[in-house]
């Protein structure tokens, strides 16, 4: 199994860790792999978002230095620095790490990787996030990596052929290097804020690992010894995003020590908020014009014209100019015809450094329009069956007690509060639609119709200490005290579940052993006997987790997977 020369106890352990594998091999279900391929595919989108968060960033700091080089320049040559050692990093890990690791596990070349059918294709993209670098990240479609599950090759990969090591190294490196970097540019005491810990911590100190049964690991084996090929790619891919953090927080240290923030930064332009842009006949249309961070305290010009979307094209009779007052200009149009309005202008400020007088254009445009009806929800676009969905209803001009409003499926009340309503609509439809009307000169004159759609309420999220997966302390689960079904940012918040039954199930020395049903969402005897007993490394399963909201229906929620830290 090892490389190495092992003493015959290493041997033992290493033969009662194969067996023991082999036994949680037979219970690891499809829904256990596919969740780590689901766990990295959010990993690469989290990684895909920063990476273009930080290209963004270089290139705000390349519009800085390109304007004041003398300034920027030994900030802007170590940020490039960064930057390249970041690549090197990153391009290690995917091309000598994650794609050689995927190869040998599957048993192919990288040229049949690349060659598969696209229906079927292991590799689901190798790409590069900004064709201006040299970035590559390869991102795997781990539900149809058939040797997802294996540990033997990825193991004999990273440990016995010593890679893992190299990367461990490979990480050591950065992070000093990132230090030192940062720290020669005035920044002390940088190595507190750096994450990247592999062997020792922060302050020098050695980080020693543990496994199951208490014995020390170094930081390779804790990660890459006997771990299946999909744990890998995302543990690697975690790496990657750690490295990725870590260069964003380097470069925007750097940045604040050119005072980027300040009027010549290139975010600066000129903003029109109106109070609306649909004003009845016979109204006035308001707006704002200001500076986006600005002095409130520096004075600035606004030249304007209605009717046009090019300022420099209107006539010079119908130009108007205006002055601000705490860094805000007030405009003021009379609503006296109907249909779309537009107007222009531009910013005239004077720049702090030059001393001349640089234009910022704007332009925007509102609508007049006769009276009409409004039907929004207050909540939501949609219905929910089973809940008392609030809805407003107006109309400009018109009382809301002359309004009358009928659904074409379901049931309308009106609310506490004058326009509002309370609507509930009937399951097994999938539309519904509100019409608002009232009299006019005796006749009734339909104001406008909407249709909504009908949707059930969504499931809660089981979980257990704000988690549904990943690691925790004994002591904290067992003061969790049981599940709770969570509705996340679901509008109606006092729309709740209840959990009625669950089962709790674990590997102990081999043995499945497992709870049986449970009732209600508390941990029983029997559950916190089981947590009790549990030791770290070892994983718990909480399964058929059966939940019952307020219509009375139960449905069945996410397992919850978790492991004793």
């Amino acid at each position: 199994m090892a490389g190495f020369k092992e003493t015959p106890r290493q041997k033992m352990i290493s033969m009662m860790y194969l067996v023991l594998t082999a036994l949680l091999a037979l219970n690891v279900s499809v829904d256990i792999l596919d969740a780590f391929a689901i766990v990295n595919d959010g990993l690469e989108v989290s990684n895909a978002s920063v990476e273009r968060k930080i290209e963004d960033y270089y290139r705000t700091f390349q519009q800085q230095y390109d304007r004041q080089q003398e300034k920027v320049a030994p900030y802007w040559e170590k940020a490039q620095d960064i930057r390249k050692h970041t690549d090197e990093i990153i391009n290690f890990i995917e091309k000598e790490i994650k794609l050689p690791l995927v190869l040998v596990t599957e048993g192919l070349t990288e040229e049949e990787m690349l060659n598969q059918d696209e229906g079927e294709a292991l590799l689901r993209n190798k790409n590069k996030i900004d064709p201006s670098n040299d970035r590559v990240f390869y991102e795997f479609d781990l539900k149809n990596v058939s040797a997802k599950d294996k540990y033997d090759a990825p193991t004999n990969f990273m440990i016995n052929e010593g890679n893992a090591t190299k990367l461990r190294e490979k990480i050591d490196a950065y992070r000093d290097y990132i230090i030192n970097t940062v720290q020669s540019a005035g920044i002390i005491n940088y190595g507190s804020k750096v994450g990247l810990l592999t062997s020792h911590d922060a302050n020098g100190q050695e980080i020693i690992y543990y496994d199951a049964n208490d014995n020390k690991l170094d930081w390779e084996n804790k990660n890459f010894y006997h771990v299946i090929l999909a744990a890998d790619i995302a543990i690697l891919n975690k790496i990657i995003g750690e490295i990725q953090t870590t260069e964003f927080d380097a470069i925007s240290e750097l940045f604040k020590r050119i005072g980027a923030t300040d009027y010549k930064f290139n975010a600066l332009e000129a903003r029109v908020i109106p109070k609306t842009t649909y004003v009845l006949t016979g109204q006035d249309y308001e707006a704002d014009v200001f500076i986006a961070a600005s002095d409130t305290a520096r004075q600035f010009d606004v030249k304007y014209a209605k009717g046009v979307k090019d300022f420099y094209k209107a006539g010079q009779g119908s130009v108007k100019s205006a002055s601000s007052v705490g860094g805000v200009v007030k405009l003021k149009f009379p609503g006296t015809s109907v249909g779309i309005q537009e107007y222009a202008g531009v910013v005239e400020m004077i720049d702090p450094e030059t001393g001349e007088k640089v234009p910022y254009p704007f332009s925007s445009s509102f609508t007049v329009a006769p009276p009409s009806v409004t039907v929004a929800p207050t909540q939501m676009m949609i219905f929910y069956q089973g809940l008392q969905n609030p809805i407003s209803v107006s109309s400009p001009g018109i009382a809301n007690e002359q309004i009358d409003v009928a659904i074409s499926k379901g049931k309308i009340t009106k609310g506490k509060e004058s326009g509002t309503y309370m609507v509930e609509v009937p399951a097994g439809e999938k539309t519904t639609t509100v019409t608002a009307s009232t009299m006019i000169d005796g006749k009734r004159v339909v104001l406008g119709s909407y249709d909504f759609r009908i949707k059930r309420v969504p499931s809660p999220q089981a979980t257990i200490a704000g988690i549904s997966s990943g690691q925790i302390g004994r002591n904290e689960l067992q003061a969790a005290g049981g599940i709770i079904p969570d509705m996340g940012d679901f509008e109606f918040g006092d729309y709740q579940y209840n959990i009625v039954s669950y089962t709790l199930s674990t590997i102990v020395a081999g043995d499945y052993k497992t709870s049986g049903t449970i009732r209600g969402g508390r941990f029983n005897e029997e559950a916190l006997d089981i947590i009790s007993k549990s030791k770290r490394g070892q994983k718990l399963f909480f399964e058929s987790i059966q939940a019952k909201g307020p219509d009375g229906a139960t449905r069945t929620l996410n397992p919850i997977n978790i492991e004793i830290k």
